[in-house]
C-alpha cells in the first residue's frame, strides 16, 4: 500500500512539474498576445491613473531607469533616464497641481488609442484633446520586465489645427 501511494505521489509530482514548466517557459511564436496585450493594458491605465491624480511615487516606477522622454511643453531636449526625465515631470507635476491638494487633477483620456504587442516590447499610440487648438499625440514604447510592463521611451508632441 505505501509502495503504491508512493508512486501516485510521484505521479503527481511529475505531472505538477510538467505543468509548473510550461506555463514558464516563454510564448511559442504563434500563440496569443492575449495575456500580454491585457497586462500591458492594466499598466497603462496605472500609468494614467497614477498622472491623473499626480501620485508621484506610483508614477515614477512605471519607467525604467533608463528611459527616454520627449514632453515638449517641458523638456525641450530628450531627458535620458530617471534624473533628468523626473527633474522635467516634477515641474509638470507642480504646474498641473497649481496649488490644489486633492486629485484627481487631470482627466487623461486617450483617443484612437493602438496597442501593439511585440514579444516582450509594445508600442501604444494615442491622442489627447487636453489643449484647445492642438492635437496632441503620444507614443510609448513599453518593455515587458520581471516587474510587469514598463516604459522604455515616452515621445509628447502635439500639433496645431485650424479652428473652425
Amino acid at each position: 500500500m505505501d509502495n503504491q501511494r508512493r508512486v501516485s505521489q510521484s505521479a503527481a509530482l511529475g505531472l505538477l512539474a510538467v505543468l509548473w514548466i510550461a506555463m514558464a517557459a516563454p510564448p511559442v511564436k504563434g500563440q496569443s498576445q492575449e495575456k500580454p496585450e491585457s497586462e500591458l493594458r492594466v499598466a497603462l491605465a496605472g500609468f494614467i491613473r497614477a498622472f491623473d491624480d499626480l501620485d508621484w511615487d506610483h508614477f515614477r516606477l512605471t519607467f525604467l531607469d533608463d528611459a527616454t522622454v520627449f514632453y515638449p511643453r517641458e523638456m525641450p531636449r530628450r531627458a535620458t533616464g530617471r534624473a533628468e526625465f523626473e527633474t522635467g515631470f516634477r515641474r509638470v507635476f507642480e504646474q498641473i497641481r497649481a496649488g490644489r491638494t486633492t486629485p484627481p487633477y487631470m482627466d487623461i483620456r486617450p483617443r484612437s488609442l493602438k496597442v501593439q504587442v511585440l514579444g516582450d516590447t509594445a508600442i501604444v499610440t494615442f491622442h489627447l484633446d487636453d489643449r484647445r487648438g492642438f492635437v496632441n499625440r503620444r507614443t510609448m514604447l513599453w518593455k515587458r520586465t520581471e516587474r510587469g510592463w514598463k516604459i522604455a521611451h515616452l515621445h509628447a508632441s502635439e500639433v496645431a489645427v485650424a479652428q473652425p
